[in-house]
């Protein structure tokens, strides 16, 4: 039986306790893009003079409901895949973008959640950099490109001259 390292415990409970806080987090605002509304709505007129980007950036995120379920499900989507081992890796790819597109409107715009979604996109690429050997593996490491891995099948045929 092989002993686990104090190292080798740290590390997994960090990867837990990220997809657990990023998985929350989505689930959150997801749900606050559902009911009652993350963005506002209704009649708007931006006054550049008085009105401030962010209020530009929530009316305007606001203006559709189909935008705000199709932004819902996404992160919806990747927090339930973030809280079941097998599917995290694959919760994280989604969640990445998201997150990073989050970020630069945030930044952008002036809204104050910057430290909140800068945070969540280094907690998302951090564990990315932790599954970097099983990515490598499916996005790099190609096994067909090693040609010693292919071995031919065909019969060689001597040919004899008389």
């Amino acid at each position: 039986m092989t002993k686990i390292t104090f190292l080798q415990k740290f590390k997994m409970s960090t990867i837990t306790t990220f997809r657990w806080f990023l998985a929350l987090t989505f689930f959150m605002y997801g749900g606050a893009k559902i009911y009652p509304g993350q963005f506002s709505t209704g009649d708007f007129t931006f006054d550049s003079t008085k009105d401030s980007a962010m209020q530009l950036a929530w009316h305007f995120f606001g203006y559709s409901d189909t935008y705000n379920l199709f932004i819902a499900c996404g992160e919806i989507t990747a927090a339930l895949l973030l809280l079941i081992p097998r599917t995290a890796t694959l919760g994280n790819i989604i969640y990445l973008p998201i997150i990073v597109n989050i970020t630069i409107i945030d930044y952008c715009f002036n809204i104050p959640a910057l430290g909140i979604s800068s945070l969540l996109t280094c907690m998302s690429v951090s564990l990315l950099l932790f599954e970097y050997s099983k990515l490598k593996m499916i996005f790099i490491s190609h096994p067909l490109g090693n040609k010693d891995l292919i071995q031919s099948t065909k019969n060689k045929k001597q040919v004899t001259l008389n």
